[in-house]
Protein backbone atom coordinates (compact mmCIF):
# COMPACT_ATOMS: atom_id res chain seq x y z
CA UNK A 1 0.00 0.00 0.00
CA UNK A 2 1.39 3.76 -1.01
CA UNK A 3 1.04 5.95 1.78
CA UNK A 4 0.57 9.91 1.39
CA UNK A 5 1.49 12.22 3.98
CA UNK A 6 0.24 15.95 4.77
CA UNK A 7 1.76 17.43 7.32
CA UNK A 8 2.71 20.75 9.21
CA UNK A 9 6.80 19.76 9.83
CA UNK A 10 9.16 17.17 8.68
CA UNK A 11 9.51 16.25 12.55
CA UNK A 12 5.68 15.72 12.61
CA UNK A 13 7.05 13.56 9.34
CA UNK A 14 9.42 11.27 11.17
CA UNK A 15 6.96 10.44 13.98
CA UNK A 16 4.50 9.27 11.53
CA UNK A 17 6.93 7.45 9.39
CA UNK A 18 7.74 5.56 12.44
CA UNK A 19 4.54 4.78 13.53
CA UNK A 20 4.01 3.16 9.94
CA UNK A 21 6.77 1.31 9.95
CA UNK A 22 5.89 -0.68 13.16
CA UNK A 23 2.23 -1.06 13.08
CA UNK A 24 2.17 -1.63 9.21
CA UNK A 25 5.93 -2.48 7.97
CA UNK A 26 5.54 0.81 5.79
CA UNK A 27 8.99 1.42 4.46
CA UNK A 28 9.88 5.41 4.27
CA UNK A 29 10.43 4.51 0.34
CA UNK A 30 6.95 3.30 -0.01
CA UNK A 31 5.31 7.60 1.72
CA UNK A 32 5.41 9.90 -0.97
CA UNK A 33 5.27 13.78 1.28
CA UNK A 34 2.19 15.62 -0.49
CA UNK A 35 3.56 18.71 2.10
CA UNK A 36 6.05 19.45 3.14
CA UNK A 37 8.51 18.20 0.16
CA UNK A 38 11.72 17.42 0.98
CA UNK A 39 14.51 20.17 -0.96
CA UNK A 40 16.84 18.36 -2.62
CA UNK A 41 19.53 20.91 -2.83
CA UNK A 42 19.74 24.44 -2.41
CA UNK A 43 18.60 25.11 -5.89
CA UNK A 44 15.25 23.50 -5.08
CA UNK A 45 14.05 25.82 -2.76
CA UNK A 46 9.97 26.19 -2.78
CA UNK A 47 6.62 26.96 -1.11
CA UNK A 48 6.25 23.34 -0.75
CA UNK A 49 8.93 22.75 1.31
CA UNK A 50 7.29 24.39 4.34
CA UNK A 51 4.15 23.95 5.95
CA UNK A 52 2.15 24.96 8.99
CA UNK A 53 -1.60 23.92 9.73
CA UNK A 54 -2.70 26.72 7.30
CA UNK A 55 -0.76 25.04 4.18
CA UNK A 56 -2.17 21.84 5.21
CA UNK A 57 -5.60 23.35 5.23
CA UNK A 58 -4.64 24.55 1.99
CA UNK A 59 -3.17 21.53 0.73
CA UNK A 60 -6.89 19.53 1.86
CA UNK A 61 -8.83 21.46 -0.57
CA UNK A 62 -6.09 21.47 -3.35
CA UNK A 63 -7.89 18.66 -5.59
CA UNK A 64 -5.39 18.64 -8.72
CA UNK A 65 -2.82 17.93 -5.86
CA UNK A 66 -4.66 15.65 -4.64
CA UNK A 67 -6.06 13.65 -7.82
CA UNK A 68 -2.66 13.81 -8.55
CA UNK A 69 -1.49 11.16 -5.91
CA UNK A 70 -4.26 8.76 -6.11
CA UNK A 71 -4.87 8.66 -9.99
CA UNK A 72 -0.76 7.78 -10.44
CA UNK A 73 -0.57 5.15 -7.67
CA UNK A 74 -1.76 1.62 -8.55
CA UNK A 75 -3.18 -0.47 -6.14
CA UNK A 76 -4.58 0.37 -2.53
CA UNK A 77 -3.32 4.10 -1.42
CA UNK A 78 -3.97 6.08 2.29
CA UNK A 79 -3.60 9.77 2.59
CA UNK A 80 -2.72 10.64 6.20
CA UNK A 81 -3.31 14.52 6.68
CA UNK A 82 -1.85 15.74 10.40
CA UNK A 83 -2.20 19.15 12.43
CA UNK A 84 -1.82 19.59 16.01
CA UNK A 85 -4.58 21.36 18.17
CA UNK A 86 -2.28 24.02 19.80
CA UNK A 87 -3.77 26.42 17.21
CA UNK A 88 -7.09 25.33 17.13
CA UNK A 89 -8.65 28.90 18.02
CA UNK A 90 -7.16 30.78 15.60
CA UNK A 91 -8.88 32.92 13.06
CA UNK A 92 -9.56 30.18 10.18
CA UNK A 93 -8.65 27.29 12.58
CA UNK A 94 -12.18 28.02 14.32
CA UNK A 95 -12.31 25.21 17.01
CA UNK A 96 -12.89 26.46 20.06
CA UNK A 97 -14.70 23.47 22.17
CA UNK A 98 -14.18 21.45 24.22
CA UNK A 99 -12.07 23.59 26.79
CA UNK A 100 -9.36 23.06 29.06
CA UNK A 101 -10.21 23.16 32.49
CA UNK A 102 -8.59 22.69 36.32
CA UNK A 103 -10.81 19.40 35.79
CA UNK A 104 -9.95 17.75 32.41
CA UNK A 105 -10.11 14.54 31.32
CA UNK A 106 -7.60 14.46 28.75
CA UNK A 107 -8.28 10.99 27.48
CA UNK A 108 -11.94 12.14 26.43
CA UNK A 109 -11.01 15.71 25.87
CA UNK A 110 -8.66 14.20 23.35
CA UNK A 111 -11.04 12.64 21.85
CA UNK A 112 -13.30 15.64 21.44
CA UNK A 113 -10.87 17.16 20.09
CA UNK A 114 -10.02 14.87 17.34
CA UNK A 115 -14.08 14.78 16.46
CA UNK A 116 -13.97 18.17 15.71
CA UNK A 117 -10.71 18.89 13.79
CA UNK A 118 -11.78 16.04 11.80
CA UNK A 119 -15.28 17.48 10.85
CA UNK A 120 -13.14 20.43 9.94
CA UNK A 121 -10.65 18.72 7.99
CA UNK A 122 -13.51 16.53 5.89
CA UNK A 123 -15.29 19.72 5.53
CA UNK A 124 -11.84 20.90 3.57
CA UNK A 125 -10.93 17.42 1.54
CA UNK A 126 -13.06 16.46 -1.08
CA UNK A 127 -15.87 13.65 -0.44
CA UNK A 128 -14.54 11.32 -2.95
CA UNK A 129 -11.47 10.77 -0.94
CA UNK A 130 -13.09 10.74 2.15
CA UNK A 131 -12.71 7.05 2.64
CA UNK A 132 -9.14 6.92 1.91
CA UNK A 133 -7.59 9.62 4.65
CA UNK A 134 -6.41 8.75 8.33
CA UNK A 135 -6.34 11.56 10.53
CA UNK A 136 -3.13 12.10 12.71
CA UNK A 137 -4.66 15.26 15.13
CA UNK A 138 -1.85 15.39 17.58
CA UNK A 139 -4.36 17.34 21.03
CA UNK A 140 -1.63 20.36 21.50
CA UNK A 141 1.52 18.72 19.30
CA UNK A 142 2.87 15.98 18.11
CA UNK A 143 5.66 16.57 21.17
CA UNK A 144 3.06 15.15 23.09
CA UNK A 145 2.73 11.97 21.73
CA UNK A 146 6.82 11.43 22.59
CA UNK A 147 6.33 12.93 25.92
CA UNK A 148 5.93 9.39 27.64
CA UNK A 149 9.23 8.55 26.56
CA UNK A 150 11.16 10.65 28.91
CA UNK A 151 7.99 11.42 31.80
CA UNK A 152 6.51 8.51 33.25
CA UNK A 153 4.59 10.23 36.21
CA UNK A 154 1.70 11.83 33.31
CA UNK A 155 -1.26 10.14 32.52
CA UNK A 156 -1.92 11.59 30.02
CA UNK A 157 0.73 13.60 27.96
CA UNK A 158 -1.82 16.01 26.08
CA UNK A 159 -2.07 17.61 30.12
CA UNK A 160 0.89 19.17 29.53
CA UNK A 161 -0.47 22.88 26.80
CA UNK A 162 3.44 23.73 25.85
CA UNK A 163 4.17 20.22 24.57
CA UNK A 164 7.35 21.01 22.49
CA UNK A 165 9.00 22.56 25.18
CA UNK A 166 8.61 20.48 28.39
CA UNK A 167 9.86 17.68 25.35
CA UNK A 168 13.10 19.45 24.58
CA UNK A 169 13.12 20.18 28.70
CA UNK A 170 12.79 16.77 29.51
CA UNK A 171 15.60 15.38 26.70
CA UNK A 172 17.40 18.16 28.14
CA UNK A 173 17.35 16.45 31.75
CA UNK A 174 18.10 12.82 30.19
CA UNK A 175 21.78 13.03 30.04
CA UNK A 176 22.29 9.56 29.78
CA UNK A 177 20.31 9.98 26.60
CA UNK A 178 20.24 13.85 25.29
CA UNK A 179 23.42 13.40 22.96
CA UNK A 180 20.82 10.93 21.00
CA UNK A 181 18.11 12.70 20.62
CA UNK A 182 19.79 15.98 20.30
CA UNK A 183 20.68 17.46 16.45
CA UNK A 184 23.31 19.99 17.29
CA UNK A 185 23.97 21.11 14.10
CA UNK A 186 20.02 22.55 13.94
CA UNK A 187 19.83 23.39 17.81
CA UNK A 188 16.63 21.02 17.59
CA UNK A 189 15.72 17.38 19.34
CA UNK A 190 16.35 14.55 16.51
CA UNK A 191 12.81 13.76 15.74
CA UNK A 192 14.16 10.84 13.34
CA UNK A 193 15.53 9.51 16.62
CA UNK A 194 12.87 10.30 18.82
CA UNK A 195 10.68 8.59 16.44
CA UNK A 196 12.62 5.44 16.23
CA UNK A 197 12.23 5.36 19.86
CA UNK A 198 8.62 6.31 20.22
CA UNK A 199 8.41 2.95 17.79
CA UNK A 200 10.39 0.55 20.11
CA UNK A 201 8.44 2.05 23.20
CA UNK A 202 4.73 2.32 21.07
CA UNK A 203 2.30 0.63 23.35
CA UNK A 204 3.53 2.71 26.07
CA UNK A 205 2.90 5.62 24.60
CA UNK A 206 -0.34 4.57 23.80
CA UNK A 207 -1.63 4.08 26.66
CA UNK A 208 -0.57 7.59 27.46
CA UNK A 209 -1.58 9.70 25.26
CA UNK A 210 -4.92 9.23 23.66
CA UNK A 211 -4.49 11.20 20.58
CA UNK A 212 -2.17 8.50 19.64
CA UNK A 213 -3.73 5.73 20.14
CA UNK A 214 -6.69 6.92 18.31
CA UNK A 215 -4.34 7.77 15.91
CA UNK A 216 -2.75 4.30 15.80
CA UNK A 217 -6.40 2.48 16.31
CA UNK A 218 -7.18 4.18 12.61
CA UNK A 219 -3.99 2.99 11.05
CA UNK A 220 -4.94 -0.60 12.19
CA UNK A 221 -7.67 -0.57 11.11
CA UNK A 222 -7.45 0.71 7.89
CA UNK A 223 -3.86 -0.83 6.72
CA UNK A 224 -4.24 -3.82 8.26
CA UNK A 225 -7.77 -4.93 8.19
CA UNK A 226 -7.32 -6.58 4.27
Amino acid sequence: MRVGVIAEGFADVNVIKAILRKIAGVDGSEVRLLRPQEQMDETDLNELNFSNWQLVFNSCQDEDKLSAFFEEIEGDAILIVHVDTAERGMIGYDISEPQRTGATDFAVYSEQVRVQVIQKLRMLLPTKYHQFVAYAIAVEETDAWLIPLFETGVKDSASHVKAKETLSKLVGRDKKRQKDYTDTSKKSLNYRGLGKLLAKNLSVCRARNKSLDLFCLEIEHKMLRK
